[in-house]
């Protein structure tokens, strides 16, 4: 590049340009300035190991700005990650390293790129034992991930995945949550000028605390996080397939059973609010039925309903969907022959089910709700609008004296303050609406307040993680419309100093009108006459003789 470097490059490597040894530089001038101290023969480097041109570089001390390394002048560089965890690959790889040294692990750790950048994941490798632990840092396709899994299990005894954030899809924690019962998480913190690693477990309902790596432990089954314990299900996972590929049959069952074991599988999957594949279903409901047939597949969904909790109970073959996320073709033949009637289009049929899997989350969820109401479908296999819409008032006449007094069964709430103009949304959608108002055009701090109204009712029927997920909205929501000054109902924020100067300002005032109160009422009126010279003839108290 020519010039100087204007990029904020927060990571490097010590001591050469192949070097692992990763460093993020202190932001704060005073620390920056500490560091240079105790560190002055530290050379910094645009590592190849973190994608970078191999270039030296410089620490920038600034005072006004962000502390920062930068290139040389007239070298070009195309590195693309530069910010603070473009080397947490590095140091998780230090991390391990220490580790697996301290528990007298013979590991290894190596980093991957799979398309995207060096630190695409890191593989940690025990070699007598042939164990693999994968850390996940870029976001995978469940295809690519359900691959890569099958080949790894291969190549060893265990194999566990642990997944960075934002890193694992919806069919991969699917999957996970219904093999194992638990999906392994990590996160970095930092610490002065390197970041450590923290992990935990998590299910739809809970969550481990965040523990360091030492706190963790290599088992004859795996890495195993403190505070969970491992229910892996039988006959399920890579194992469960490759023993079945050398021949292990699958444990026939009578029909009873499948149809017991499918719709326990399905009341599952709408207490954790999740819609899964067929193949998911039959990881957990049994591998008997992954090679089912359409027309027997239909059947069962069919028994399953048949032995439900009656007439107008959810229908939960709504939440089956195939890996696009669109029903199967025989949803909607169950949908017919429970009497629902006939969806005339895919679409129709999508949006039933949508509305299925609405009544069966709130029905079976971990926090029951009041289920709405099912979508009725035409004679043509249509949505009827109307009676999809909200249903009438119905009106009570009371029979008083003096005439008669209508009265409605439920009053309609008056519209809160503020509340105008915002859409009905549905409770998992508000947190997305409140990201949107901070970015839209026109009245956005009216209309994110009117929001905010609305998020804290939906608090109280949210479930985890959807409301921690919502709580953090609304938290950064509030600080948005604190700082700006045309939030409705909100006066503008004044600095610290500012506060002060009026505060000193304002005592300062009464301390003055006080004393100027208190010298009024203390002096008396001055007579303007005091210490004049009197007049010819004023003040003469002898009295004029008069002659006799």
């Amino acid at each position: 590049m020519n010039g100087a470097d204007g990029r904020l490059v927060q990571t490097a490597v010590i001591g050469s340009r192949n070097s692992g040894r990763a460093i993020i530089l202190p932001t704060d001038a005073d620390e920056l300035t500490r560091w240079r101290r105790r560190h002055p023969a530290y050379t910094y480097w645009c590592g190849t190991q973190l994608g970078g041109c191999g270039n030296e570089l410089s620490d920038r001390l600034y005072r006004d700005k962000v502390c920062h390394f930068a290139h040389r002048a007239h070298t070009s560089c195309h590195r693309t990650a530069t910010g603070a965890t473009s080397a947490d690959h590095l140091f998780i790889k230090e991390d391990l390293a220490a580790w697996a040294g301290r528990n007298r692990l013979k590991g290894r750790a190596t980093s991957r790129d799979l398309g995207s950048g060096p630190g695409d994941a890191v593989d940690f490798r025990v070699g007598a034992a042939r164990q693999h632990v994968r850390f996940q840092f870029s976001r995978l396709a469940h295809a690519e991930w359900h691959q890569a899994r099958q080949r790894l299990s291969g190549e060893s005894a265990t194999l566990d995945w642990v997944f960075g954030p934002g890193a694992a899809q919806p069919e991969t924690m699917e999957e996970l949550y219904d093999e194992y019962g638990y999906l392994l998480r990590f996160r970095f913190e930092t610490h002065g000028a390197v970041r450590r690693i923290r992990l935990r477990a998590e299910d739809p309902r809970r969550s481990t605390d965040w523990v360091p790596l030492d706190d963790c432990a290599m088992t004859p089954a795996g890495l195993r996080v403190p505070g969970v314990e491992p229910r892996r299900r039988s006959g399920t996972g890579p194992a469960a397939e490759a023993g079945a590929g050398r021949g292990a049959a699958p444990v026939r069952r009578s029909r009873e059973e499948q149809v017991l074991a499918l719709r326990e599988a399905l009341v599952s999957a709408a207490r954790f609010r999740t819609r899964p594949t067929w193949e998911a279903l039959a990881r957990t409901a049994g591998d008997d039925l992954l090679g089912l047939s359409v027309p027997n597949r239909f059947g069962l969904l069919l028994a399953v309903e048949q032995s439900g909790g009656g007439e107008g109970s959810p229908l939960l073959s709504a939440l089956i969907r195939t890996g696009e996320g669109d029903p199967p073709s025989y949803v909607g033949s169950v949908v017919t022959a429970v009497g629902c009637g006939a969806p005339a289009t895919a679409a129709v049929l999508k949006r039933w089910c949508q509305r299925e899997a609405d009544r069966a989350f709130a029905v079976h969820g971990v926090q029951s709700r009041t289920a709405p109401p099912r979508l009725p479908l035409t004679v043509d296999g249509q949505i009827d609008a109307q009676q999809s819409a909200e249903p009438a008032q119905r009106e009570t006449i009371v029979h008083v004296k003096g005439g008669l007094v209508r009265q409605s069964a439920t009053r309609p709430k008056p519209n809160p303050e503020g509340l105008a103009g915002v859409p009905l949304l549905r409770d998992t959608e508000i947190r997305h609406s409140l990201r949107s108002a901070r970015q839209r055009r026109g009245p956005r701090p009216r209309y994110a307040a009117a929001l905010m109204t609305r998020a804290e009712e939906a608090l109280t029927r949210l479930p985890e993680p959807q409301r921690t997920e919502l709580v953090a909205e609304m938290a950064t929501t509030r600080r948005w419309l604190d700082s700006r000054p045309d939030t409705p109902g909100r006066t503008p924020r004044q600095s610290r100093r500012a506060k002060r100067a009026a505060d000193a300002q304002q005592t300062a005032s009464a301390k003055q009108s006080a004393r100027a109160k208190k010298t009024k009422q203390g002096k008396k009126a001055k007579n303007p006459l005091d210490g004049a010279r009197p007049l010819p003839g004023v003040g003469d108290t002898q009295p004029t003789k008069r002659p006799k």
